[in-house]
């Protein structure tokens, strides 16, 4: 009888264990995708204030800021776990962006005009995504950007950054 205690003791100390940690657990907020991108990005300078917009594209994050009026592009690895911090590119008018060593990374191509004219804009002969936006100066003054992003899947010759999509753009007014 003293060993069928001794058990039923051992037994219910593990199960009140696992459940104490079970709570621990469920007591820790989930963060959305829209915070942990925040968070990485905080961690990197980029407050949340200055994101104006992300594209998610296979297993990676587009991130672009306005910091001091001028567009920034910040790529993340994104996986169920978790959000890595990859590489940033700052004061963008005209660039692809790529890493050969992610084989599924797409080359991103963005390109920033100040020409009001200019309505839409090709990348190797396909149309580019065009987005805005403002940053309020003042109460009565913002600052409108305009940007264009093409993404393609990546070459073999990319690696070597030759005949980059970024030389293949086309302003259209």
């Amino acid at each position: 009888m003293k060993k069928l205690l001794l058990y039923m003791g051992l037994v219910l100390i593990l199960f009140g264990c696992t459940n104490v940690e079970n709570e621990e657990e469920q007591t820790q907020p989930v963060l959305s995708l829209e915070e942990q991108i925040e968070e990485v990005m905080n961690q990197h300078d980029y407050p949340p204030q200055t994101i104006v917009n992300y594209e998610i594209k296979n297993d990676f994050i587009y991130v672009f800021t306005d910091t001091n009026s001028s567009l920034n592009v910040a790529v993340l690895e994104y996986s169920t776990d978790s959000i890595e911090w990859i590489m940033d590119y700052k004061s963008i008018e005209k660039m692809s962006i790529l890493d050969p060593e992610y084989e599924n990374m797409p080359v991103l191509t963005v390109v920033e005009t100040k020409d009001a004219n200019i309505t839409q804009v090709k990348v190797m002969g396909e149309p580019a995504k065009g987005l805005q936006y403002s940053k309020e100066v003042t109460e009565d003054y913002a600052i409108y950007t305009k940007y264009w992003i093409h993404f393609t899947e990546m070459k073999e010759e990319y690696a070597d950054f030759e005949d980059l999509p970024v030389t293949h753009v086309e302003l259209i007014e």
